[in-house]
């Protein structure tokens, strides 16, 4: 799956993902950010051995390429919902919730070519899994601990660590050490125990990213 690039360009990605950025009054790069995050720490699992038959197939690039329509559902909400200041209401959080679906069948009607399934079935995982919990109190199927897909499990804390350090229309953004304590509180609770422990060795790095939105290695 190497050739990815040949029927994906970067720029209709890029237009995607800024797209969703856009009509849901997000700036500050968020996909690239929430790209790099994952990038992190699949390296990081990937150094530890942690998981390693979920990833045995995987082409890392293909991966993280296809991460970046991981919100893409967030085009089928309403604008007044996704930039509202303030608490949404119970109907309006019903709502939102739709995205993860939305993006799901988005990127299913999306395919075009056999070659780009699996591109796509990655894009479906992010899109429809990473507002799981490890609890299974998350949405929209309540799965639980590993029934979890990986892609779900890591882009939760990449999703969730980015969104708390950066504004929003209804909150400011909180401090690194804040975000890396919110998630700490949360270990199996919300979040994969295992890549909890990996992210808070990494940490350092996420604040790196969240200051500059560039890698160490950049």
């Amino acid at each position: 799956m190497k050739n990815f690039k040949k029927y994906i360009p970067d720029f209709l990605l890029k237009a995607i993902s800024g797209l969703v950025e856009t009509y849901g009054n997000i700036t500050g790069k968020n996909v690239e950010k929430t790209q790099s995050y994952l990038d992190l720490l699949i390296k990081a699992i990937s150094k530890r051995g942690l998981y390693a038959e979920e990833m045995r197939d995987w082409d890392i690039g293909l991966v993280l390429k296809s991460s970046k329509l991981y919100d893409v559902g967030k085009i089928a909400v309403k604008d007044e919902i996704l930039s509202k200041h303030g608490k949404l209401t119970e109907e309006e959080f019903t709502e939102i919730k739709k995205h993860t679906t939305s993006g799901e069948g988005i990127i299913e009607k999306m395919k075009q070519k056999p070659t780009e399934h699996e591109f796509l079935k990655h894009a479906k995982i992010f899109a429809a899994t990473h507002h799981e919990k490890w609890d299974g109190s998350g949405y929209p199927k309540g799965l639980k601990g590993l029934e979890i897909p990986l892609e779900g499990r890591l882009m939760a804390i990449a999703d969730v660590y980015n969104a708390l350090v950066s504004d929003r229309p209804y909150k400011m953004a909180f401090s690194h050490e804040e975000a890396v304590e919110i998630i700490t509180d949360n270990k199996e609770k919300a979040f994969d125990p295992d890549l909890v422990d990996v992210f808070l060795e990494i940490a350092d790095e996420f604040k790196k990213i969240s200051m500059t939105g560039k890698k160490t290695n950049d």
